[in-house]
């Protein structure tokens, strides 16, 4: 691997110093330019662990099967697959008026009970006097009192149907109970959806889990929280931090791996379910490396490369990227520890050009 890089390293170096030396000739026949004033800070050396990396998959941080809580025939659909909705967005509207229909019906009978119950208390009480006069009979008395009792529980019975119709009005609206991307839909108009059915696939990925099977050799090496990088074959040049989430202590007895979960912020949503990531754990004795500032590195035509300061005049440096430490990223090519690369200005530098440096390490230059 690292003489596959050589190579690669060797390739680009030869192809800027053709580009270099045409720059040169052309800027022997032209006036050079005027110094550009830029910040400058020093290539840096410093003791870390060398990462391993392992290749997982992305998975969202939260999957939901969204399910009605009750029955009905669907009569709006108002997501699609791939589409984002956030927590309270209506997914689906059911038909509401069969259960209207059935609530207007509860409430006349309930009218109705309640009328009757009125009346069986009434004639209750007629009945008790007439029993106490001697007129009326215990068996008259009783059939009174289990009248009364028969018309309270029928506008008890009512009233919980009523309720039950209140529910269903207010779940005939199946919401969204976080934020997320569609990623299936499981019902359409005109469909029956029977209570407790699914309506759609749901995922969140304002964060994403990435499980990796991580070596025997190592697993003692890593904990819960420590600092990972990870990087996506999708998205070229993007590497980012996360940290262990878990690490399962059962090993497959196959492979001799342990699952290792990592989490990964994704406020931006650029990183996708499904992606391949490859996550990289420090790990082992520490090494020297060489690290300069995240801003000195330069990324043209998919290359990457500093600015070095010679004499007052840059020249672009090829380099692979690795880890970052603090502030700093590690970097793998023909630099040395204490030379100058620029950090601030390097967007428009050309090979060979005069600069003029106004701040040092975060110190202006006199």
């Amino acid at each position: 691997m690292r003489s596959a890089n050589f190579v690669m390293l060797c390739s680009f170096v030869i192809s800027l110093l053709w580009n270099i030396g045409t720059l040169s000739s052309m800027a022997a026949e032209e006036q050079l330019p005027p110094p550009v004033p830029v910040v400058v800070a020093e290539v840096e050396e410093h003791r870390v662990r060398q990462p391993i990396t392992v290749v997982g998959n992305v998975e969202p941080d939260r999957v939901s099967l969204v399910a009605s809580e009750v029955a009905g025939y669907v009569e709006n659909m108002l997501v699609e697959e791939g589409q984002f909705v956030k927590k309270g967005d209506v997914l689906l509207e059911f038909r509401t008026q069969p259960i209207e229909i059935r609530l207007r019906e509860a409430r006349a009978a309930k009218l109705e009970a309640e009328a009757r119950f009125e009346l069986a208390s009434k004639n209750l009480v007629r009945i008790q006097e007439l029993y106490k006069k001697g007129v009326a009979s215990l068996q008259q008395l009783q059939d009174a009192e289990s009248e009364k009792k028969a018309w309270a529980g029928r506008v008890d019975q009512l009233q919980a149907q009523i309720e039950r119709y209140l529910y269903d009005l207010s779940r005939a609206r199946v919401l969204a109970p976080f934020n997320g991307y569609i990623t299936k839909q499981h019902a359409e108009i005109g469909q029956w959806v029977g209570e407790g059915g699914a309506v759609v696939e749901l995922i969140d990925i304002d964060n994403v889990e990435i499980e990796v099977d991580f070596p025997e050799r190592y697993v003692n090496e890593v904990k819960v929280g420590d600092r990972v990088y990870v990087s996506f074959d999708a998205l070229p040049g993007v590497k980012v931090e996360g940290k262990v989430l878990s690490i399962v202590p059962q090993a497959d007895l196959n492979a001799r791996t342990f699952p290792v979960k990592v989490g990964v912020e994704n406020k931006e949503h650029i990183i996708k379910s499904g992606m391949v990531a490859r996550v990289s754990f420090l790990v082992g004795e520490p090494v020297v490396s060489k690290f300069v500032p995240k801003d000195a590195i330069v990324e043209r035509d998919n290359l990457r490369f500093v600015f070095v300061v010679e004499n007052g005049i840059v020249k672009p440096v090829p380099v692979n990227t690795g880890i970052s430490y603090k502030s700093l990223i590690e970097v793998f090519g023909p630099v040395n520890v204490g030379e100058l690369v620029v950090i601030r200005g390097n967007e428009r530098l050309r090979p060979g050009q005069p600069v003029n440096v106004v701040k040092q390490d975060g110190i202006p230059v006199r």
